[in-house]
């Protein structure tokens, strides 16, 4: 059988795979129907008639990066809502509602994100006149808390008498009133009566999205999935909000991402019921797939709801017990539905390592599991992911942006946050995603955080350096650990045989390879998924 003839050919400094010895390079790589068909030295990769050829100089081609945990539905919908977190203050939370409530039409949903707990301390009276007597829904930075105005709260029929639902919490005054601030499944009692952009409405942030995706050199993505599987629409509405929207929107996804689609492990059994498997493509799409089930196992570091283990006791909030886990990865198990399992504290971490061995076996094809977030691991249970065939998904800018958080709120066990040394040291595989819109979908802030465990520009320098990566694993953790998680072998990156995702990098090798400061303004010049040109911002 003769080799087809490249209509793509490639110059650069190429990296073709990033490998835990190092990283694998050529300067030239040829193309042919969406995958790379040779590989090598410049004169010894022809350019034939009438294929394209583009020189890349000394700029990095690399192979195209993966967001392996982001809410991409949220990061859309965050475009049009009030943001705060770069506001210095409750008062400036204030005065940025003001004038937001101010261009809104009066039957308008006020829609905010980005709250801290030392922002929103002390203002809640503030925040109910600013929104002046309107349903309001105003999410935190890291998406575990919720405040909704007294209109909200009353659509919802949520008063004093409300209790405290299992997983959650109300937060209330001295006379008991709730504040408006809702903890972890607390949140379900009002968010589904909140509006949202869906449909035809989320069209252009959705586009806006992914164009800045692939100014980044982002050609992967894995939907990190919903707390609920309510509010979906049209045909795919049983897998919740988000999945549905993104199937809905297909048309406008596909060939431009490569996404696994994740929906809310209380969809497990519709998925099962549809024959729908971690990894299947989406009916007649050439680039989405169907991704793993989300069980939210604790809450977070910021709203205080992480789950820990501690001397005096344990703290925080399980937001499912341990029971319905093993319920749900024996009907997810058998159906080749891959679980995904929040999991920030380390008693969380436990709980969902032990849900996950003791499951039925995989089936024959189905893809890892994963825990998300890892953010606090005892020593001993870091050697139970690479055995028990359970990948870490990371999330490095976290380590960088929570930094003062965890030196403040788990100081008697610093050392065993963000543990990316122990999991490597112990074999456990690492795949790097950005939680946006919690934290910037930029993945260049994200290797250079996994490499420093800051942010540019801090003045402190490294944080806690113990735990760091190599600029190598860094990159690793966004190309061939998502592809190794996924199960695709020819994805991640750009050796003969793969799929041609790929990026050309502002910036030449040597940047990369040194992860500095630089790292923070690296962009992509040109961005491709199945050697096809994806629009940009």
């Amino acid at each position: 059988m003769s080799m087809p003839t490249a209509d793509l050919v490639i110059r650069g400094a190429i990296v073709l795979a990033a490998t835990p010895s190092g990283l694998e390079t050529a300067e030239a790589l040829a193309i042919a129907d969406g995958r790379v068909i040779a590989v090598g030295r410049r004169d010894d990769v022809g350019v034939p008639p009438g294929a394209r050829l583009i020189d890349a100089g000394d700029r990095a081609v690399i192979p195209g990066l993966h967001d392996f945990h982001i809410h991409l539905v949220d990061l859309a919908r965050s475009s049009r809502s009030v943001r705060f977190n770069e506001d210095p203050d409750g008062a400036a939370v204030v005065a940025r509602l003001t004038r937001s409530v101010a261009a809104l039409a009066p039957d308008a949903w006020v829609h905010g994100r980005g709250w801290s707990e030392d922002q929103l301390a002390r203002v809640t009276e503030a925040v109910e006149t600013a929104v002046g007597g309107r349903a309001a829904w105003l999410m935190s930075h890291d998406g575990h808390s919720a405040w909704a105005s007294a209109a909200a709260r009353r659509l919802a029929g949520v008063d004093a008498s409300t209790p405290d639902p299992d997983g959650g919490r109300l937060e209330r005054d001295e006379h008991g009133e709730p504040t408006g601030v809702l903890r972890e499944r607390a949140m379900d009692l009002v968010a589904a009566h909140v509006t949202r952009l869906q449909g035809a409405d989320l069209e252009t942030p959705l586009d806006e999205a992914l164009r800045a995706l692939a100014g980044y050199g982002v050609t992967g993505a894995s939907e990190a999935g919903d707390y609920t599987d309510r509010n979906g629409i049209g045909g795919d509405a049983d897998l919740g909000d988000s999945a549905s929207c993104l199937t809905d929107l297909g048309d406008l996804i596909d060939g431009r991402l490569r996404l696994s689609i994740g929906f809310p492990a209380d969809a497990i059994s519709a998925a099962a019921a549809r024959g729908l498997r971690t990894g299947m493509a989406v009916g007649g799409r050439r680039t989405m797939r169907i991704g793993w089930a989300k069980h939210y196992t604790d809450g977070a570091l910021g709203s205080g709801t992480a789950a820990l283990f501690g001397p005096d006791g344990d703290a925080g909030i399980l937001r499912v017990s341990s029971e319905r886990l093993a319920d749900d990865a024996a009907m997810a198990r058998p159906a080749g539905i891959g679980l995904a399992l929040h999991a920030i504290g380390d008693r969380a971490v436990a709980v969902a390592l032990a849900a996950l061995e003791g499951a039925p076996d995989r089936i024959a094809g189905a893809p890892m599991d994963r825990i998300e977030h890892v953010q606090l691991l005892r020593t001993a249970d870091a050697g139970r992911f690479g055995p028990g065939g359970i990948a870490a998904s990371i999330q490095p800018i976290h380590a960088a942006a929570d930094s003062d958080m965890v030196d403040r709120q788990w100081a008697d066990r610093a050392d065993d946050a963000y543990a990316w040394r122990r999991l490597l040291d112990a074999g456990a595989l690492l795949a790097a995603g950005s939680d946006a819109p919690v934290e910037s979908g930029d993945p260049w802030l994200g290797m250079y955080a996994a490499v420093h465990r800051c942010l540019p520009g801090d003045a402190r320098g490294n944080w806690r350096p113990s735990q760091a990566m190599t600029p190598t694993e860094a990159l690793a953790a966004y190309t061939t650990g998502p592809a190794r998680v996924i199960g695709a072998p020819d994805e991640g990156h750009l050796r003969v045989g793969a799929r041609a995702d790929l990026a050309v990098l502002t910036v030449d090798l040597a940047t990369v390879v040194r992860a500095e400061e630089e790292m923070a303004r690296v962009r992509s010049d040109l961005t491709m998924l199945d050697g096809r040109e994806v629009p940009r911002t």
